[in-house]
């Protein structure tokens, strides 16, 4: 039987459909893929660090709290990468699909065999899915619908090897699937992270979000959203180590994306159309959009408070 290269956490107390996916925050490369590598140690640390997704798995474990399970890879994506498909994956172009073979500026970075590439798909991302799959499966027999949180973060200046490169890098990324990710959904997260005080772009510098293939395009129960935080607002991106922002930074998310998706979970739950109170948070985030950015100092007042208050969403 496979080892699924994944660590499942179900919240002690389960009453929620809402699943935290962290695929990137590894930085674990088993002995037995080692050899595979061209590069010496250093410069495979140096794209481990380029490419990790530093401690996001603690970013988001809050919605343990919610009654959420979190859903993290245990391999770095240097290994093998759930997040691209196993065929015909666009990063293919720049040598980063499911299983990387260049690094971030383009030089070789392993040798990878079609029996190896073959090996780890069956080994490790066939698993991965597989386990995926299942706590989704898991939350529609129990919920009748399932959230996913696609959780991300990327770094200040952007990798050569960025597929859609931009000049803007906002704080926060929320991507989106047409199919997938309800209106409300993505407006009520843009609405109360700008609020806030982040900045916020939808589908850029990324686009698009994880939905299991099972279901991908064909069951509405399904729902997805991609949540990339700029690695600036919570840790050094050479090192991963918190910095002074962190505490501030993983409050503010847990209280915006914790209401963002209680809201979402009671709409479907009362049954009533999206489109309806989409109408109704659209507006506010145009006006949201006056703001000037994440300032740590100018929140601070705010969260001390929000400790205080039930999640009765942005005031």
């Amino acid at each position: 039987m496979p080892i699924v290269p994944a660590k499942i956490v179900y919240p002690s107390a389960a009453h929620s459909p809402v699943i935290a996916h962290v695929p990137h925050a590894a930085t674990a490369i088993p002995d037995g893929v080692r050899p595979s590598f061209l590069v010496d140690d250093a410069t495979l640390q140096h794209e481990i660090a380029r490419l990790t997704d530093w401690r996001v798995d603690h970013l988001f474990s809050w919605v343990l709290e919610f009654g959420g399970v979190l859903f993290v890879g245990t391999h770095s994506r240097l290994v093998f990468d759930p997040e691209r498909f196993a065929d015909d994956d666009p990063t293919e172009a720049v040598g980063q699909g499911v299983v990387y073979t260049h690094t971030t500026t383009g030089e070789p970075l392993a040798h990878i065999t079609p029996e190896e590439r073959g090996l780890r798909i069956r080994e490790l991302y066939e698993p991965y899915h597989d386990a995926l799959t299942g706590v989704v499966a898991g939350a529609l027999e129990r919920y009748n619908m399932a959230l996913i949180l696609d959780c991300h973060s990327y770094p200040t200046e952007p990798v050569p090897t960025e597929t859609q490169p931009t000049g803007v890098r906002p704080d926060i990324c929320i991507g989106t699937d047409d199919f997938h990710t309800p209106p409300v959904l993505a407006d009520s997260l843009e609405c109360a992270l700008t609020r806030e005080g982040f900045t916020v772009q939808r589908n850029s510098p990324f686009a698009g979000t994880l939905t299991p293939l099972q279901y991908l395009g064909k069951d509405p129960r399904v729902m997805s959203v991609m949540i990339e935080v700029r690695r600036d607002l919570y840790c050094d991106e050479a090192t991963g180590e918190p910095n002074e922002h962190w505490d501030l930074t993983r409050a503010l998310l847990r209280h915006c994306v914790g209401w963002a998706v209680k809201e979402m979970i009671a709409e479907r739950e009362r049954g009533g159309l999206p489109e309806q109170l989409a109408e109704e948070v659209a507006p506010q985030v145009q006006d949201a959009k006056h703001g000037d950015g994440f300032d740590g100092d100018a929140v601070e007042d705010r969260i001390r408070l929000h400790h205080h208050e039930s999640d009765a969403g942005p005031q």
